[in-house]
This record gives C-alpha cells, structure tokens and sequence, in this order.
C-alpha cells in the first residue's frame, strides 16, 4: 500500500492519512512482530480491521495535541459519520470519552467565554489563566470534573506507552513524527529508497535494553529539577554497554550528568561522571574540572594520559595547548590591513583575495562534506545493522559515531578501488542521478551555485580522493572546523582560506583540520583582516 501524493492546495484524498497509519501499523505488526506482546499485536490487529471510518478518525488523532481533545473540534470530511467512529473507537479501547482527567486541563479546554458562562460569578478583565487558578483554588476537582463534563465532551488516546512504541519502532528516533509523510508527500523533502533489511533490534531484550537506556538518558536531562537523581543515574550508567547505540546514549547521558555537577563544582562526582562517559571531551572535562578546583596534580596525571593514548587529535590538542601560549599546531597566516572590517567579513575577505579571472565561494564545511557524500553515496546508504530504522532518513543513524566507517569498510574500499576517472565520472553521475535527495552531507543549494563540473576543473581529483577519504574515517571529530573560503586560482589550483577578523582565534577543531590538510597537501591558510591604525588627531592652534 502507497499513499497518494499531495498537490498544495487542495485537500489529501479521503484516505490519504488512513493509508499512512495502515503502512506504519502493517509494518510494525509485520518487520516486529517478535518484538510485540501477543496482546499489543492482537490490538493492532483489530484495529486494522476496524471500518474506514474509525481508522480515518483514529488516523487524526494520533496527530492532535493532547493529551486531552475537545470532541466537538473533530471535523473531518473523509469521516462520513463521527459519531459512530468514537463509538467504534471506544469499544476498541483506543479512545476514553469523558474519563478521569486533571481540573487544569479540563480548564484549559474550555475558551474563556465558555468559562464564565459555566461557572458565572468571576473577576472580569482578567486573563483565562488567572480564571482557571480562580477556579482551581475555589472547587475540588471533582466538582470541576462534573461542571464541565455538563458543558462538553471530551476524549483522550488510550495505551499512550503502546503507541509510542510503535513511533519508535517506524521512526527510530523522538526527530521523526506523522508529519514526515506530509513532508515527503507535499515533495518537499526527496528521500533516498532505503531498503532496511536489517532490523534495529535482534529480539525483545534488544529493545528493553533500548527503552531502558532511553529513560536513563531522559532522566539525566532533569538533574537539574531532580538532584537527587545524579548519583542514582551515575551507577546505573557507569559500565560500557555491547551495543553500539545503546553505548552511544549511555556516554551523552553521562557526559550530561558530568556538565551539571562540575557546573555545580562538585569535583569528584564530575571526574567520575566523565570517566565513566570516556568520549571526547570527557577527559579534556576532567582536567578544566581539576584545573579549576586547585588539583593540579591530579590534572597533571590525566594529561599525560591523554598525551601517552590521545583518543582524538583534538585531545592532543588540548594536551599540548593547555597553560602554554602559542604551543599547538600553527597554520600559515597572511594578515591584510584594511581600513574597517565589515560585518560580512567572509565576502570582505573573499573580495580582496580574488583577482581578475578567479573566483570563489564561502563555502565553509559544506564543500568537502558535500563531495564526501557524493564520493561515498553508497557506504552511507549501505544496509547496515541499526543504521536506517524509517524511511524518513537524511543519513543513518551512526553517521557520525567513530566507528562508522569500519563497519562499512568493505564498502569504502569498493569505492577507493575505482580509478580517478571513474571517480569524477561517477560524481558527475551521482549529482545528476540522486540530485536533490536528501543526504546529510549534501548541500545542494550549495553544489548548484558553485556547479559541479566548475568544482572538479579547480580541484585536482587526486585532492579530492585524499580528503574526502580522509573525512569520511572521521566523520565523528571533522564534520566542522573547515575553512570558509574556496578560490579557483585556475584550472586545477585552488585555495582554502579560513577567515579570522581582528579579535578572532582558530579554535581547537580548526588548527587540527589544519594540521591535517598540511599533511593531505591540500593548500590552505588564514587570513587574518585587522584594521588600520587611527592617526592620531591633530592639535589645534
């Protein structure tokens, strides 16, 4: 089953939405249907059989605001006969009519009007909020509950955990919702076809595993309401975990949980927390952490570690920068004097450099991510284990997780193998052949401003080969931090220029980007604009 597409404008055929939530449901009660309760498939099963009209409503209403919805907001043409859809939806356990519901979002339901009206004897010229605390502080909730149950009805989405499994279990992830067939139906966003042959989670104790870790790493987002919950979490997280994803959410949580307690100058239970994260900038952390509290030996010890087993070239950085001026890597710098420095200070800078017959672009780090996802079009859309769990996806899920390309290493290396012409033939193949497709590395706007063609007559192919299999080993540390600025000298020469105003430093990602572009001999340098000294004014006579 195919959902229709969309022509802005008009109304979606009548079942346009039905048709999106009979694929999700078919497609979780089918690809995991291991990974179901008997009841949960049994449910969704049912439900699939439900008339037309029950699953168009059911349809709507999963995409409405709740948790709570007015019955008489329910107007949908492709619904021949509301009333009987709630009936229908009812008796299947998918909706509660007029249940047990909070007083406050009962108020909230009702418009100001409908609030005076019902309940009469109450401060004019004030806001609904302030009504509904008037309310509130005046009536019990049951009161509350039978007023305005008088007043209207009002039904809330039952087996709300059931349904947010089955998001997850389409989605992937809390980025994608109903909207995304909008989106792709409207023509707004083009996807690549992706086969997803590899389910995300082996068995049922897979996705335990997932939900669990999901709600530690919720959790670590409210240490801040919750302090209580630091130490808790903190030993629930501290061992590594098989999973590769799981892992990855395991650290960020820790890496949360560790930014609030040093936040808080609780030294020993950060350098704990990042510990147990051990991910970039986890150490670097502990020794500013140390640093700060006076524990210079103790940071002294974590340097040398990083200096003995640097995990990224940032943490050597970092290593070899921290209390030293001037220490690190330092690129070339050519400084241009100039009378003011403008807001725009790339197009500034880009004007100066160039001479007649050249040109450039600020490009930043859309240029070589952009020929990294032409280049490698099919590793990043390789069917790998957990990396594509919907439809909807601009790149898989491990992107940029430091092992993504040794999991696709096989595939890398098809690449590679391919000759230099059949490099450039196979770009020029792929931008016209997927252009507009979404892929996160791909900035369209970008390559079609700049043209292909013109990009591969500036760069020499051998240059491109080098970074962007440089890039696509170290997607995780190098997806920022490039130079701003390309210029074609010519055929086959060119320049990145990073540009710096008269108060701005390279940071950390920059000089190690620099550092290996020197090594991939790709030419680049920094300009640095400062201003022309003021001449003092002139005495008066």
């Amino acid at each position: 089953m195919t959902a229709a597409m969309l022509t802005p404008g008009r109304p979606p055929p009548e079942d346009y939405y039905q048709n999106n939530w009979r694929i999700l449901l078919e497609f979780v009660a089918t690809r995991h249907r291991a990974l179901l309760e008997p009841a949960e498939l049994s449910y969704l099963t049912t439900l699939l059989q439900m008339s037309d009209d029950a699953q168009r409503l059911c349809a709507r209403l999963l995409t409405r605001k709740g948790p709570l919805i007015r019955e008489d907001s329910l107007a949908y043409a492709e619904v021949t006969d509301t009333d009987a859809a709630l009936v229908e939806l009812a008796g299947n356990g998918v909706i509660v009519r007029n249940g047990p519901a909070p007083a406050d979002l009962l108020l909230n339901l009702m418009r100001k009007a409908e609030l005076v009206d019902a309940f009469g004897n109450l401060p004019r010229g004030v806001r609904k909020e302030t009504l509904c605390l008037t309310l509130l502080g005046r009536h019990a909730d049951r009161a509350l509950h039978e007023r305005i149950g008088r007043c209207l009805a009002w039904l809330e989405i039952n087996h709300g955990a059931l349904w947010r499994l089955v998001k997850l279990l389409y989605f992937g992830d809390a980025e994608h919702d109903w909207s995304a067939f909008v989106i792709r139906d409207l023509g707004m966003v083009k996807y690549e076809d992706i086969p997803m042959t590899t389910p995300r989670f082996a068995g049922a104790h897979d996705l335990a595993e997932e939900l669990g870790y999901r709600e530690l790493a919720r959790l670590s987002r409210r240490v801040e309401e919750f302090p209580e919950l630091a130490g808790e979490l903190r030993a629930r997280l501290q061992h590594p975990h098989a999973d590769r994803f799981v892992e990855a959410r395991r650290q960020r949580a820790l890496m949360r949980i560790g930014q609030w307690h040093e936040r808080r100058r609780d030294v020993a239970e950060a350098v704990d927390a990042y510990a147990a994260a051990a991910m970039p900038p986890a150490r670097e952390r502990i020794v500013r952490t140390l640093h700060r509290a006076g524990e210079s030996a103790d940071a002294e010890s974590w340097l040398e570690q990083i200096r003995r087993q640097p995990l990224t070239e940032e943490e050597l950085q970092f290593a070899e920068r921290f209390g030293k001026r001037g220490a690190g890597y330092q690129p070339e710098v050519r400084t241009l004097v100039v009378d003011a420095v403008e807001p725009d200070v790339e197009a500034q800078a880009l004007e100066l450099v160039l001479e007649e017959g050249q040109w450039g672009a600020h490009v930043e780090n859309s240029l070589v991510r952009t020929l990294t996802g032409l280049h490698y079009w099919e590793a990043i859309f390789a069917d790998v284990q957990g990396a594509f769990t919907n439809p909807f996806q601009f790149a898989p899920n491990d992107l940029y997780r430091d092992d993504f390309a040794s999991v696709r290493l096989h595939v890398i290396e098809a690449i590679e193998a391919r000759s230099d012409a059949e490099t450039r033939s196979q770009l020029l193949h792929r931008a016209e052949d997927r252009h507009g497709v979404a892929n996160s590395l791909v900035n369209w706007q970008m390559l079609d401003a700049i043209g292909l063609d013109a990009l591969l007559d500036a760069m020499p192919i051998g240059d491109i080969r080098r970074l962007t299999a440089f890039l696509i080993r170290n997607l995780a540390y190098r997806r920022a931090g490039l130079p701003d600025l390309f210029v074609c000298r010519g055929k086959g020469q060119y320049e990145l220029i990073e540009v710096k105003g008269p108060t701005d430093q390279l940071q950390p990602g920059q000089r190690v980007w620099f550092s290996h572009l020197e090594q991939l001999e790709i030419p680049a340098w920094v300009l640095k604009l400062k201003r022309a000294p003021v001449p003092p004014a002139s005495k008066s006579a």
